[in-house]
Formats: structure tokens, sequence, C-alpha cells
């Protein structure tokens, strides 16, 4: 990638390794969440209809993905406040949280393993794309260095989201193995409901979401019932198996 200072730290050296024809999944987040010290980073994107979509992150972490997904079923988490208000959140240790911030993550995200957590806006200007989110194991805040490393990874990656977004957004690319949206099977599920019971999108999609808080299960995994017939309606949180 042009336009960064010589690869001198581990991070810029992730920017300039990345080929500038790939975009965003051309950039490793495995390679960019150790250079900040993180177990994993993911980015999601401001979407004009309804909740954040999930299109970058390291596909050897299963935790960025789960946290991504908690937030998008439960509604509340660091992801979902900045992508609300536009304000970074950097938590040093989930155990320190107040129970009432997010009553509902905050326990679901420790029992995934994640004790520090960071998010920050990814804009250009006045002009609000997402949200780059990174976790962490071990509790502990960013050094001043990290703390600085992860500004200039919000720049370049607002700035691949707003130049490639044939790229950003999850299609094939040869340099990486991210092929498809990630919560694709969810928006899927969410137009079979709509159809069959003759509901607004929006509507549909909050049904699917409260369906899988209240059995306990992943938000995909749901879907994915749905699509293959297992699980054919979604009735104020009750189902018929056929």
């Amino acid at each position: 990638m042009t336009g960064y200072p010589p690869p001198t730290t581990s991070l810029t050296r992730a920017l300039h390794n990345a080929p500038p024809e790939a975009g965003l999944p051309g950039l490793s987040a495995a390679d960019c969440a150790t250079a900040l010290g993180l177990d994993g980073l993911t980015v999601a994107l401001i979407s004009p209809t309804g909740p954040t979509e999930l299109v970058w992150h390291d596909p050897a972490d299963p935790i960025g993905p789960a946290l991504d997904d908690l937030q998008f079923t439960l509604g509340e988490g660091p992801t979902a406040d900045v992508a609300r208000t536009g304000l970074a959140a950097l938590q040093d240790d989930l155990n320190d949280i107040p129970a009432a911030r997010w009553p509902l993550f905050t326990p679901a995200a420790l029992g995934l393993g994640a004790r520090t957590l960071i998010a920050l806006p990814l804009a250009l200007g006045a002009i609000r794309l997402g949200v780059l989110t990174g976790h962490r194991t071990v509790p502990g805040a960013l050094t001043t260095t990290q703390r600085g490393d992860v500004i200039a990874l919000t720049n370049a990656i607002a700035f691949l989201a707003l130049t490639s977004p044939e790229a950003t957004v999850g299609l094939h690319s040869p340099h990486t193995d991210h092929s498809t949206l990630h919560r694709a099977e969810v928006h899927q599920a969410t137009g079979v409901i709509a159809a069959r019971q003759s509901l607004p999108l929006q509507t549909a999609l909050l049904r699917l979401r409260a369906y899988a808080y209240s059995h306990d299960r992943a938000l995909l995994d749901v879907a994915r019932a749905v699509l293959d017939g297992t699980l054919r309606h979604l009735n104020n949180g009750s189902c018929a198996h056929e």
C-alpha cells in the first residue's frame, strides 16, 4: 500500500505488504492485530438501513466475529455504541465495566474469553463509515505507541473502505479467503421470514435476533435452520419444527 512512511514498525510493514489493488481484504487482520498487541481485529461498516455489517477479520480468529455477532443480536456493546455515537470506546478490562452499561453483552463477551476491547470510528471528514474493533484475552491498556498506531490503522482502513468498496464488502479477492458477507445467510433468512409472514424486513430481522437470544443459539445457526427448513416459522420467540 503506498502513501505511508517506510515500513519501520510492525504496523507499517503490514500496511506496505497489502496489495494495493486488493482493497481491505488484502490487508492482513492477523498482522495488524499482532502489531497492536491484540488477539484480533474486525471491521464493521455502517448500514444505512440497520445494524452494522462485518466485512473484515482474521479467518483464524473465532472471538472477533463471535463478538460482532453478539452485538448484532443484542443491539449493545462497544461496536454498536461507536456506530451510533462516533466516539471511541477503550475498555482495558471488561470486568471493570458497570453492569448497567452492557448488561447482556458484557457477561457473554467474558464467556467468549474477551477481557480488553477497543472500538474506534472509521471516518473520512464528516463521513462515518464504520467501526474498527479489537479484542484481547488479557486485560490491559494500549501503550502510547499502540494508540498512535491504531489511529493510523483506522485512517488506512477508512481510505480503503471508501476507495475500494467492491473489495471491502467481502466480494471474492484472490488475496484473501473472504468470499461472502459474514452474515449473508442472516439477510437471506430475514427475507424468507418477511415473505412468509408478510413482515417488513426490519421486523423480520428483529424476530430472528430475538429467537436467537431467547434460545441461546448463534444467530448464524438460527438463520441456517430457517434456510434449510429445520425452523420454518418464528412467532414471538416460538417456532414450529417441520
